[in-house]
């Protein structure tokens, strides 16, 4: 099994924990940050992640604006981790911003198969 790793961006580390122990679990490596601000293109160049999963709720800069951020720095997939309802407008703006996102509450599985999913569709454009 090829050991992909995820680079958890949140502020609340619960979530930064629930997610390591459980993606770990499942054969994933982990890296996470909640310094996106200043260490943000550190952060990518040193852990280099095969996916980001970036929570939409946290102090300063919202996810979705750290989101922009990687995305003017970097193509790796994102998924937003997002406590908002499937609204018209919040959906078009996660859409700017990432890949995929899911909407609290989620279980690993689901997320896991969205990893996946973001994992493989990264792998057909790269070969396209």
């Amino acid at each position: 099994m090829v050991h992909r790793k995820v680079l958890v961006v949140s502020s609340d580390p619960v979530l930064r924990g629930l997610l390591q122990q459980n993606l770990a679990e499942a054969g994933y490596r982990l890296a996470n940050t909640r310094d996106w601000n200043g260490q943000l293109r550190a952060t990518l160049d040193w852990e280099r992640p095969d996916v980001i999963l970036v929570d939409v709720m946290m102090p300063a800069m919202d996810g979705i604006e750290v989101s922009l951020r990687i995305r003017q720095l970097c193509q790796t997939p994102i998924i937003l981790l997002s406590a908002w309802g499937a609204g018209r407008d919040k959906v078009r703006r996660l859409d700017l911003a990432a890949e995929d996102y899911l909407t609290e509450p989620f279980g690993i599985p689901e997320l896991i198969d969205q990893i996946e999913e973001s994992l493989h569709r990264n792998a057909a454009l790269v070969r396209a």
